[in-house]
């Protein structure tokens, strides 16, 4: 990778110690697989689940990550809707919150990841697990 930096790792979804490997075995948009992980980085080896359940504490940002699009979107609809009735606020919210589940579970995980883990940034990684 040409920028090695926490921030642009954790754009890309990629190792939080290497910053290299991938986190995600497929894209977002793969609808049925979007959520499933490398068990470790394909670049240096590193496992990404430190504990058992460690990633149990990504559902309380993802959770955080819902309560705001459903805040927002309350306040859009009752603002560019004229305060309509309830199915008016129940209808255009679910659906975008069942549209962001991949972008918002995937989202959680990284940063998760990333904030949590204890994982620190070695430009070398990847080179020792070649060499090995």
């Amino acid at each position: 990778m040409s920028n090695p930096s926490k921030l642009t790792a954790m754009f890309n979804a990629r190792c939080p110690h290497c910053h290299e490997g991938r986190l995600f075995k497929y894209k977002w948009w793969n609808v049925l697989n979007f959520a499933q992980m490398h068990e470790h980085c394909p670049s240096c080896d590193v496992r990404y689940e430190v504990e058992p359940g460690f990633f149990y504490g990504a559902m309380y940002i993802s959770y955080a990550f819902t309560v705001g699009i459903m805040l927002v979107g309350g306040i859009l609809v009752f603002n560019f809707l004229n305060d309509p009735p309830a199915e008016g606020y129940v209808v255009p919210i679910t659906t975008v919150s069942l549209l962001l589940v991949p972008a918002n579970f995937r989202t959680a995980r990284v940063l998760f990841i990333h904030w949590f883990s204890g994982l620190k940034y070695d430009p070398s990684a990847a080179a020792k697990h070649e060499n090995s």
